[in-house]
């Protein structure tokens, strides 16, 4: 349930203070032309263009932004005071539990850690120089074009590594992986030695 506030409140920001108008459509009317052949006007589409033409900053998009960095930075705060409250519980707890059973709940602490890592390396790292670029373009007296539709795919990555790095952490789960790759090597090596068999 929680998920759907921070996801409505950017949805809604995105929708009240991104609305395409004549000095963004103007501004990126050619490089959508020239760039995928398309006329702006056909398109559905949210501009967040910070500065004017006068390098004053256009308030809508800045305050968007804002919402988008707090919102990211409130959810790591969230994700940093849990992780480090659970870390010092654990160690309290872990003491009354034996050797085995400690090993297997650090495992799954190192699990979570590298799966809150993983948005940051395949998310947040990836968009951060999208974002930031426009910003600073006046200041550096630079222009960014770049098309980011590689981003969905670094995007994609990002279901398989959650399993991934869980299944690679921890030992009952690596175990049973290899178990199950194990039986389906000897299943496939049997079939074979059949089939040779049979041919002889």
């Amino acid at each position: 349930m929680y998920p759907l506030f921070p996801g409505g409140f950017y949805s809604v920001s995105f929708y009240l203070l991104c609305m395409p108008d004549n000095y963004g459509d103007e501004l990126m009317k050619d490089i959508i032309l020239n760039t995928y052949g398309l006329a702006i006007e056909d398109l559905a589409r949210f501009i967040m263009i910070p500065y004017s033409s006068d390098n004053s900053l256009r308030w809508e998009n800045i305050i968007f932004f804002s919402f988008g960095v707090f919102s990211i930075w409130f959810h790591y705060a969230i994700m940093l005071y849990c992780g480090f409250k659970m870390h010092f519980n654990m160690k309290q707890e872990l003491k009354k539990f034996s050797a085995s059973h400690r090993r297997l709940q650090k495992q799954f602490f190192y699990a979570l850690v590298a799966q809150s890592l993983g948005p940051t390396f395949l998310l947040v790292l990836p968009v951060a120089p999208i974002l930031i670029a426009p910003l600073l373009s006046p200041h550096l007296k630079l222009e960014f074009s770049w098309q980011t539709g590689w981003l969905y795919s670094i995007v994609g990555l990002y279901p398989p590594f959650d399993s991934i790095s869980f299944i690679l952490i921890v030992s009952e789960y690596k175990r049973v992986v290899k178990k199950q790759f194990c039986f389906m090597y000897t299943v496939k090596k049997d079939k074979n030695l059949q089939q040779f068999s049979v041919t002889l």
